[in-house]
């Protein structure tokens, strides 16, 4: 992968605005940030100086990925050895005291990660260092200030590059085929395991994601009463059997080389209700609302409050139990991902910015509707990634 110069710049150009001379990261999105190399196992360390250099230090069975995914001084290193039992982030003084050295960072300000953060899976298991990466820095004689990076990392992340919003749109198309084998699969008597699992395997097997490194995702399916509890904040396939007239939710959450989408579809299980159908002429016109809201320098509280205007204006205000939309692209289901379009949101849209716009309704005991879509912001509206 070529590199993402427009990234490297905001990043420069983030730090000179800041009292740090570099940062050090180890969460595998800001690793993303900051070199384009998306770490599998999470023990991967990235140093970025403020003039602009960088180094990232990368388990060795992981340098075949990081070599075609960032431009960065790759560093490898030994995270176990058959000598010792010694723990990853152990193995790991040597790389960095080499790394910050070369970089001339010793006894400079540096900006290290002290906040929660949601992480996307980029394997089934991965390591987060955190306060150990913090303990060990201290513990390098290299008269370190180490001072919390995370208000400059997550505005970063909330824009996004013009080659960051091309792998979303990308993990959005590969999407599409596991829709459109749900939307073919949902019948009377199948059960929800049954229907994720069919739009999981076409997802998995699509030819669409050729050419990437990491492609995969999570599919799945709500049904009845079941979709009703959507509004969670997770998703939850069961053993239940779809019914005549039962809404059926589908969520995905779609991943190409790191970066992520949030979309879901609901479909009905045989002829829709005039219930239903009102349901969805409302979520259909608040989306529309929401869609038309977008644009740099707009308020995300006023895209919520168009969608959920309409939701009201239909009666379906109370049922509308969740915010309009949040951040989307560095981790999917993470309701307080920038820009957060929520009614008391203070946050403000810009060019770049990437996020879900998903007017829902839900009925305990009766089922839920949602249509997610994730848009980007252009020049002068909206360009949504997920429109099919």
């Amino acid at each position: 992968m070529a590199v993402d110069d427009e990234r490297h710049v905001e990043i420069v150009n983030a730090l000179d605005n800041s009292h740090f001379h570099g940062l050090v990261c180890c969460d595998p999105t800001s690793v993303l940030l900051l070199t384009g190399f998306w770490p599998v196992l999470g023990t991967s360390v990235v140093i970025f100086a403020g003039d602009g250099n960088v180094a990232v230090i990368v388990p060795e069975d992981e340098v075949e990925i990081a070599d075609v995914s960032t431009s960065a001084r790759i560093i490898p290193y030994k995270p176990s050895q058959l000598q010792s039992l010694e723990c990853p982030i152990r193995a790991l003084s040597a790389p960095i005291r080499l790394a910050i050295a070369s970089l001339s960072l010793s006894g400079k300000t540096l900006g290290v990660e002290f906040r929660q953060t949601m992480q996307p899976a980029s394997y089934a298991s991965a390591a987060h260092f955190h306060a150990s990466l913090v303990d060990l820095l201290g513990g390098l004689c290299l008269s370190l200030k180490l001072v919390s990076c995370d208000p400059i990392l997550e505005p970063l992340k909330a824009k996004k590059t013009k080659k960051e919003i091309s792998l979303m749109q990308w993990a959005a198309d590969i999407a599409a085929d596991g829709f459109i084998e749900a939307n073919r699969c949902i019948t009377v008597g199948m059960r929800e395991t049954e229907v994720a699992a069919a739009a999981q395997s076409v997802f998995d097997t699509s030819l669409k994601a050729e050419g990437l490194e990491r492609s995969y995702g999570f599919f799945y399916c709500m049904s009845g009463p079941n979709s009703a509890k959507a509004a969670a904040a997770y998703a939850r396939t069961r053993q239940r059997t779809i019914r005549r007239g039962d809404l059926v939710m589908i969520h995905a959450n779609t991943c190409a080389d790191g970066y992520w989408t949030d979309i879901t579809r609901t479909y009905t299980a045989g002829e829709p209700t005039e219930r239903q159908d009102a349901i969805r002429i409302a979520i259909t016109k608040a989306r529309a609302e929401a869609l038309n809201a977008i644009r740099p320098g707009v308020a995300a509280s006023d895209v919520d409050r168009a969608a959920r205007s309409v939701m009201t204006k239909h009666g379906f205000g109370a049922a509308f139990r969740h915010a309009t939309g949040h951040g989307v692209g560095f981790a999917a289901a993470n309701a307080n991902g920038l820009p957060r379009i929520h009614p008391e949101s203070p946050d403000v849209l810009a060019e770049g910015m990437t996020f879900n716009i998903e007017p829902a309704a839900y009925f305990d005991g009766y089922g839920g509707m949602r249509h997610c879509d994730v848009v980007a912001v252009n020049s002068n509206g909206a360009t949504v990634l997920t429109d099919y």
